[in-house]
């Protein structure tokens, strides 16, 4: 993965007016995903998938917006999260689930039980620090 001022660089990240309302919008979004994908039948894996994907995307991009940054790409705003003091291996396993998600929404790849398990483990892995960063950010 590549450093987050990389991204600025290449003009993939931009730098924007703080925008706290952008950032609680995408915060009350995560957490709607989140409620949404616990009501929905293990039938809807990919659903369930891109849903969990897409909460903890909108919690990187929430982040940025906070912090008055817009971002074109998926793993720019996954790799922020190094400014709020994710691991490697935290941002990793993001990373992997982006690869995961494209693969199956771009090229049909199917989503597995495994996957499935392994996103929902790490959300449940990530929201006490997660939560405490919204709060701590008044989000």
């Amino acid at each position: 993965m590549k450093p987050f001022e990389y991204y600025i660089k290449t003009k993939e990240v931009r730098k924007i007016s703080k925008d706290i309302e952008l950032a609680k919008s995408l915060i009350k979004d995560m957490q709607s995903r989140i409620k949404d994908s616990t009501e929905l039948p293990k039938k809807f894996k990919k659903l369930i998938f891109e849903n969990y994907y897409d909460a903890l995307r909108n919690f990187c991009d929430a982040l940025l917006a906070k912090d008055g940054y817009k971002s074109y790409s998926h793993q720019a705003s996954i790799i922020y999260l190094s400014k709020y003091n994710f691991s490697f291996i935290e941002i990793q396993k993001i990373e992997d689930f982006r690869y995961l998600r494209n693969s199956s929404k771009y090229y049909g790849k199917p989503i597995e039980d495994k996957d499935l398990r392994e996103i929902k483990k790490t959300y449940q892995q990530l929201k006490e620090k997660i939560n405490k960063i919204i709060k701590k950010s008044d989000l």
